[in-house]
């Protein structure tokens, strides 16, 4: 009893399926079987032909793939009056003459007088058919628009309630619409998980469709033209090929092949579009390798500015991963016979037993490891690898590499490839979603933006590490023995508004800051240093593991000590959301129209009523949906450009232009808060007693001078000094 009532009765339902198209494969396709068997036929005797004739034997083989299909192939009538091989009936001659002659035959009787007034004719029956529905559909048109006009000019405050007419479409569909729905997308969630369904359901109409029988007919035509060079049989496979494709073009409705046409469309159109993206963020990576290990992103308010700097540290992440395995596979490839999963499995129990936390530890484990072998040498305590067979050095005609080395550096590289937590050190928080795969060997990540379910992303993400300046000071910290100081080796570093945090010499001098202050400040703490020293503590196999970006609306708001290590990045202009998926500009059109119409109505709707109508429930749905459907295309598809220009840290005038891609769907998918700072705001505005409402007005288009005085500005407060300096001369 357990047992059955653990069965999902949704196999019985899929059971049921298959065996229904099995009986279309039995009573609707009866000729699929016997196509199958001569398409076997004429593989094998093909393959034969074909091998007579490359090794020269002699035979007499007949290749059958030329031969006409003999349908049905199971003939039906008695053996006294035996039945001829029948083809069924398709728009084409089974020969290429007459193929020819009916073509020719056609275009003449195109452009016969017979074919144009026929063509008027059959013109003016469709209309004389539009008009009759027209005629019929247009009272009940009229109807619901007088009816709908004279709904919209009732007025009333009804809140939220139901009409009637909408009380029993919900009623109806609760219990019809709502219940089938739920069934199907329960069913297919059902047929998804057991995917045993849908093979078998493939197998099934691929065969009644002689999907296969036209494989092994394609086969069995290629090994016999391989040897033979018939070309004058090419047309009879042509003929042959639309005679196994008519079952599905007779079984499968019109309406069917539009919306599959549609699909296929649509699924082509949005390939172009992940072409495109993937093809600007490849752009994206080379700008950003190109540009230095520190870059300071400059723009006005509004201008993208943290955007970008968001934009370029998911990229550099998956740049550095990337990076990583590219160097990994080079150190493999030094010593191809030295079993790498031993290193590697070994690094991740000592990861596991924080034994190995950071790239020093790495080099501190592998040295080790080198004295214990070195002491008394044997292949287990160089993780199994046979270095009598296969030596310990590597030579690439630029220095001779020992083993060690090699090891050293791929346990580093490892170790930055398999660190699963981000790679982003930010002051303000990023959410990153690369993924790892991983079956116990080697994992992979995947980098790809583009094609990420936003119903899944709070499951698998993962945010920026907070940054702790302290990490990033060569000299005095803030806090002292901070247990992070020395924390940081290698990552991506963001700071938004830097010059605000590390401030310019003026802004330095009017706040007395000095280096030989006791209280650790800007001009003590050996941050400038730490950056001219950043890659010697992140590079490994010659390549820094390392970029710190940064912004700010002026790049003078940073100090020349610093500012002058940059790459200044001046964002210059922000274009308009361009589409990266072509062909979609009917839905734009359909788009703008029927929601620019709904708008208008809605408003007028919300203005006179306060219920809720079946029509105007239906009309918000529809409208609704569409909506929907724009805004999730511009949302996986949208892309703007940002037109940049480079100049160096010491700002002396030189300018080169060019190009960053923001998508939306890398850069907006829940990344960051563009008002990072917002908490210290609403903190404020909480001890507040009043808001804006209690703000006193203007009582007239000109102020009077009690109302200037309220403003509590500098250049009022100097006009009334000089009031009263006037007064007192006058006195």
């Amino acid at each position: 009893m357990r047992r059955l009532r653990r069965f999902n009765y949704l196999h019985i339902v899929c059971i049921a399926i298959t065996l229904g198209f099995i009986a279309c494969s039995i009573f609707v396709f009866p000729n699929a079987l016997g196509r199958l068997i001569e398409g076997g036929r004429d593989i094998g005797l093909s393959v034969a032909y074909y091998f007579c004739e490359i090794f020269g034997i002699e035979h007499d083989i007949p290749p059958t793939v030329n031969n006409l299909p003999q349908i049905p192939f199971f003939p039906v009538s008695p053996p006294s009056a035996p039945s001829e091989p029948s083809t069924p009936s398709i728009p084409l001659s089974d020969t290429w003459t007459g193929f020819q002659a009916n073509w020719a035959a056609y275009w003449r009787l195109w452009a016969s007088w017979e074919n144009f007034t026929g063509y008027l004719s059959f013109l003016a029956n469709e209309l004389y058919t539009l008009c009759k529905a027209a005629i019929i559909v247009l009272p009940f048109v009229l109807i619901l628009i007088v009816a709908y006009k004279r709904a919209m000019k009732q007025q009333n405050n009804e809140y939220n309630k139901d009409s009637r007419p909408l009380r029993l479409w919900k009623k109806i569909t609760r219990y019809t619409y709502l219940p089938v729905k739920h069934w199907l997308i329960g069913f297919w969630a059902f047929v998804k998980a057991h995917r045993v369904y849908i093979a078998l359901w493939v197998i099934i109409w691929a065969f009644n469709f002689n999907v296969f029988t036209i494989l092994l007919e394609f086969l069995a035509y290629y090994f016999y033209f391989v040897v033979s060079f018939d070309l004058l049989n090419v047309y009879r496979q042509v003929y042959k090929l639309f005679i196994d494709l008519s079952p599905a073009f007779t079984f499968i409705p019109l309406w069917l092949w539009i919306i599959g046409g549609l699909w296929l469309f649509d699924r082509f159109r949005k390939k172009i579009g992940y072409a495109r993206l993937n093809h600007n963020e490849r752009k994206n990576c080379g700008f950003i390798n190109e540009r230095a290990l520190v870059s300071l992103i400059c723009g006005t308010m509004g201008k993208g500015k943290t955007t970008a700097l968001t934009s370029m540290c998911l990229s550099t992440e998956v740049l550095f991963r990337d990076k990583a395995f590219e160097l990994l596979l080079e150190c493999d490839m030094k010593f191809p016979n030295f079993p790498w999963i031993n290193l590697e499995n070994t690094l991740r129990w000592a990861i596991h037993d924080h034994k190995v936390y950071n790239l020093a530890t790495c080099r501190k484990l592998i040295r080790r490891k080198r004295v214990r072998f070195e002491k008394a040498p044997c292949p287990e305590k160089l993780f199994g690898y046979d270095y009598e067979r296969y030596g310990f050095t590597y030579n690439d005609n630029l220095e001779v590499v020992d083993i060690w080395k090699v090891l050293e550096d791929y346990m580093q590289l490892y170790f930055i490839y398999i660190i699963q937590s981000s790679m982003i050190i930010s002051n303000y928080s990023i959410r990153s979603d690369m993924l790892i795969s991983d079956l116990g060997n080697f994992p992979l990540w995947n980098g790809d933006f583009f094609k990420r379910d936003s119903r899944l992303i709070d499951s698998y993400s993962r945010h920026a590490h907070i940054l702790d300046f302290d990490i990033l000071r060569l000299g005095k910290s803030v806090v002292e023995n901070n247990r992070l100081r020395n924390a940081f080796e290698f990552g991506v570093v963001a700071v938004s508004e830097i010059g605000k945090e590390r401030l310019n010499s003026k802004t330095s001098q009017s706040r007395g800051l000095k280096a030989k202050d006791e209280e650790t400040n800007q001009e003590n703490d050996g941050f400038n240093d730490g950056l001219k020293m950043a890659r010697h503590r992140a590079t490994v196999c010659n390549f820094p593991f390392l970029k710190i970006i940064a912004d700010e609306q002026r790049a003078m708001s940073l100090g020349a000590d610093a500012r002058e290590l940059f790459d200044i990045i001046n964002i210059h202009e922000k274009t308009d959301t361009v589409l990266m998926m072509p062909f979609f500009s009917l839905e734009e059109l359909l788009y703008g129209w029927i929601f620019g119409k709904f708008c208008n109505l809605y408003a007028q709707h919300r203005y006179n009523r306060g219920d809720n109508t079946l029509f105007m429930y239906l009309l918000k749905g529809i409208a609704a949906r569409f909506s929907h459907y724009y805004h999730r295309i511009y949302n996986v598809f949208g892309c703007h450009r940002l037109r940049v220009q480079l100049e160096s840290g010491s700002l002396d005038g030189a300018y080169k232009e060019q190009n960053y891609y923001i998508s939306r769907k890398k850069d907006y998918s829940k990344r960051f808060a563009t008002d990072c700072f917002a908490d210290f705001f609403r903190e404020k505005a909480l001890t507040a007693p009043v808001g804006l409402d209690d703000m006193d007005e203007y009582e007239t288009e000109r102020a009077t001078w009690d109302e200037l005085k309220k403003q509590k500005s500098y250049f009022i407060r100097d006009l009334e000094g000089m009031k009263e300096n006037k007064n007192d001369m006058n006195g």
